[in-house]
């Protein structure tokens, strides 16, 4: 069964990523709400979803945008993946 939690905004289930599997991130939707209240920016995807009072972006009118296309599987996030898992 897969824990909706986990779900995020672009509809990666974060469950399925090694970074998350490896305890270096705690999901998308928590690793967002803590940046925020940083007053920093983990995801554009997930902060266009929250200010749009969106579950998911497939939810929105305007699915896929610009965010979405560069969103889960950019190069920007590919990179984030590898420095995590280089982390001790």
């Amino acid at each position: 069964m897969l824990d909706k939690t986990l779900l995020g905004p672009c509809n990666y289930y974060c469950g399925n990523c090694i970074v998350f599997k490896k305890g270096k991130c705690p999901g998308c939707t928590e690793a967002s709400e803590k940046a925020q209240t940083e007053g920093r920016v983990f995801c554009d995807i997930s902060l266009c979803a929250k200010d749009k009072k969106l579950t998911t972006c497939s939810d929105c009118k305007n699915y896929p945008c610009e965010k979405y296309d560069n969103g889960i599987f950019a190069e920007s996030f590919i990179k984030w993946v590898r420095e995590k898992l280089k982390e001790p």
